[in-house]
């Protein structure tokens, strides 16, 4: 099975190999649901198979940076860190708080946050309606060189962008060299697909799914900077493993990846990304795992998954779905240190 690479220039995609083993494990999985759990599981199912976005093409190179952060606090050292990486002092920022309830306290807040970090210039984009996708806000992401997605609700956000101009504009800042950052709801977004936070069984995005089993985790397409892979934050301090794993044993193609509060993955030109801050980041791999099964009860189970906990300054390479040790000199960044 090929590697997982960022990506700044198709849309949402889960994919980019040919049809191999993974990807009749996951038809096979589908068609084992339909069997075993009847009409209502069965569709739901193969509705997300069927429905994924079709591939136009390899895996392209972008010369930018994503940097995803999973919510909560955000240490001094992690915000310097991503102001450095779209040019300190010399920076432009935009800040997009579309996904937060409250935009006009969450803008201001993180342009705050911005400007004491050291970026440059911060300004928010204020998306909303018929002009989320206008001239003007096209010309704005043109003239930028960081974008930074606020929390709130990954869905909103997602369904505003995808498959606008806008979004377009936004991989090609991230290919010329840009950054693209979110944090909590604005960094599951930034993924090839993403839970949604509503669960089948469960309406409450706060509480801990305790099942896995299938069709109890709401997903969607995400914005596809990240591609193949699906981000789930506040990971572990809102014992998020459950839902993380539904979602990923329905699509075993897919990387996993949770991060913690107070923590970020900070993802390089190389296709590798390392961990930054407070937290761990987990990271579930189901490439060299046995089959998905479910039971009558749709009670998920697969042999042989990879799980890897990493700390702040390891990192992981996307290609070869590998770990690497802290102390990599090509490191993205530099390893945390006290605030």
């Amino acid at each position: 099975m090929q590697g997982l690479r960022p990506r700044a220039t198709l849309a949402h995609s889960a994919y980019v190999e040919e049809p191999d083993a993974s990807e009749t494990q996951q038809i096979q999985v589908t068609v084992a649901l339909w069997t075993e759990l009847g009409e209502k599981v069965g569709l739901a199912a193969l509705a997300l198979v069927l429905c994924a976005p079709p591939v136009a093409g390899g895996t392209e190179a972008t010369a930018g940076h994503l940097v995803l952060i999973g919510g909560g606090e955000r240490p001094g050292y992690l915000m310097e860190r991503i102001a450095e990486l779209a040019g300190g002092g010399e920076g432009r920022w935009l800040v997009v708080p579309l996904a937060n309830p409250e935009p006009d306290e969450a803008g201001p807040a993180l342009q705050a946050a911005l400007e004491q970090a050291g970026a440059g210039r911060v300004e928010v984009l204020s998306l909303a309606g018929p002009d989320a996708d206008s001239w003007e806000a096209r010309a704005r992401v043109d003239q930028a060189s960081g974008i930074f997605f606020a929390g709130g609700d990954q869905a909103r956000l997602a369904a505003a962008l995808r498959g606008t101009e806008l979004l377009e504009r936004i991989r090609e800042l991230y290919s010329r060299g840009g950054v693209v950052a979110g944090t909590s709801a604005g960094a599951t977004a930034i993924g090839a697909w993403m839970v949604t936070g509503a669960s089948v069984p469960n309406q409450d995005p706060d509480r801990a799914v305790g099942t896995i089993r299938a069709g109890s985790v709401a997903v969607e397409p995400g914005l596809g900077l990240l591609e193949g892979v699906i981000v789930d934050q506040h990971f572990i301090t809102r014992r998020r493993h459950n839902r993380l794993l539904t979602a990923l044993l329905e699509r075993p193609r897919l990387l996993a990846v949770g991060i913690d509060e107070a923590t970020a993955v900070v993802v390089g030109p190389a296709g590798r990304f390392e961990v930054l801050g407070e937290g761990l980041v987990a990271v579930y791999d189901l490439s060299r795992a046995g089959a998905v099964a479910a039971d009558r009860n749709g009670n998920l189970s697969a042999t042989g998954i990879a799980l890897h906990l990493l700390k702040s300054g390891q990192g992981f390479d996307l290609e070869r779905r590998a770990p690497e040790p802290a102390g990599r000199e090509d490191r993205v960044s530099p390893p945390a240190r006290e605030p």
